[in-house]
């Protein structure tokens, strides 16, 4: 239980108590009720300013993101339950307000009161990002390989886990976490294209493109830029240069960009300038295609050596003849904050909504 609400019961308590054993005049009763009520407003004050952020935030009008950055810093200072601490404090990594985020998080990973196993698991894989924003991928793994020794699994987790395994390497690693998610039922577009990216880590062209192939035709626009790239690798592999070109441009078109992101708008734009670029574009499809570790991190590719030859014709015509069950209708965008309101959230945006 967070501080504030204990703050509300105990002011409550007390007011009742008064009420029945005090034998309190009209005026001092009056006088203690106000009292009462200003404090319960104050305790809750960090309802109201997550209410407020949340309902700029899910606008989507970026011109307003500010706004809202200052209203959940504002939901922190003023202390909220665990839940909202790490969804403010994920929101606020997400969107380049990486230290007030991380003062949050590590403050609530040490409240030894705080046991819940799913609170501290978000927790840390939030935390997470932060190191990997610093390129420290062994202390952004460690932590989430922290909460895959307790019972607690989310995508969010499996996610942040695979992409530093990817950045360190760790491919052995990496191709154990995905094995474990897709024991299940997958139904996060983020997961689904890493399984793309197991298949073409493994040279399993043809059902890597065949996958990344359907998604599309399930999902049609992502929120974030790996699928659009990865379906240009593919289609590099098979040295079709205009269909690659076609998805880094709509990744440029569909996806906003944040400050924690794998794929940045200048990565996917250097692409898309050295593959226009006729006099480069040959050694730049040999780069892509021979290093496709470093394009699916977000890195330029090491130079390829010796004459590059596309796979066949044949294998193109292979894959897509392969038949892939589409997702599932239950499709997860996990890329984004969660901010749906509870029905808590609801009544206090209602009774506020004319402020």
């Amino acid at each position: 239980m967070d501080k504030n609400r204990i703050i509300v019961y105990v002011t409550l308590m007390i007011f009742v108590l008064a009420l029945l054993f005090g034998n309190l005049g009209g005026i001092t009763l009056t006088v203690l009720a106000l009292a009462a009520l200003l404090v319960i407003l104050w305790a809750k004050r960090a309802y109201f300013y997550f209410v407020r952020a949340n309902r700029i935030y899910s606008a989507k009008d970026r011109s307003r993101y500010p706004q809202a950055m200052a209203y959940y810093k504002k939901t922190l200072r003023a202390g909220i339950s665990p839940k909202y601490t790490v969804l403010t404090a994920t929101i606020l990594i997400q969107e380049g307000e990486a230290e007030a985020g991380q003062a949050a998080l590590e403050k609530l990973i040490r409240d030894r009161y705080i046991t819940d196993e799913a609170i501290k698991g978000q927790a840390k894989s939030a935390l997470s990002l932060i190191y990997y924003m610093k390129k420290d991928y062994e202390e952004a793994a460690r932590l989430c390989e922290e909460v895959m020794k307790t019972k607690y699994r989310d995508n969010v987790l499996y996610i942040n886990l695979c992409t530093y395994y990817l950045a360190l390497d760790h491919l052995k690693s990496f191709r154990k976490v995905v094995e474990e998610f897709s024991s299940q039922r997958v139904t996060s577009p983020a997961l689904l294209d890493l399984q793309v990216v197991y298949h073409m880590l493994s040279k399993d062209f043809p059902n890597a493109f065949a996958m990344e192939k359907a998604l599309f035709e399930k999902v049609g626009r992502f929120t974030f830029a790996d699928p659009y790239v990865h379906m240009a690798q593919l289609w590099i592999h098979y040295g079709k240069t205009d269909e690659a070109l076609q998805m880094l441009r709509r990744a440029i078109e569909d996806v906003e960009f944040r400050p924690v992101t794998i794929l940045s708008r200048d990565f996917v734009q250097t692409l898309i300038d050295r593959l226009e670029d006729e006099q480069a574009r040959a050694q730049a499809l040999a780069d892509i295609d021979s290093d496709p570790l470093s394009i699916i991190n977000g890195w330029l590719p090491q130079p390829a050596r010796g004459r590059w030859i596309p796979a066949p014709e044949a294998e193109l015509e292979e894959a897509c003849k392969i038949e892939i069950a589409a997702p599932e209708e239950e499709i997860l965008d996990d890329k984004e904050p969660e901010t749906e309101l509870t029905e808590e959230d609801e009544k206090w945006l209602e009774a506020h909504k004319d402020d």
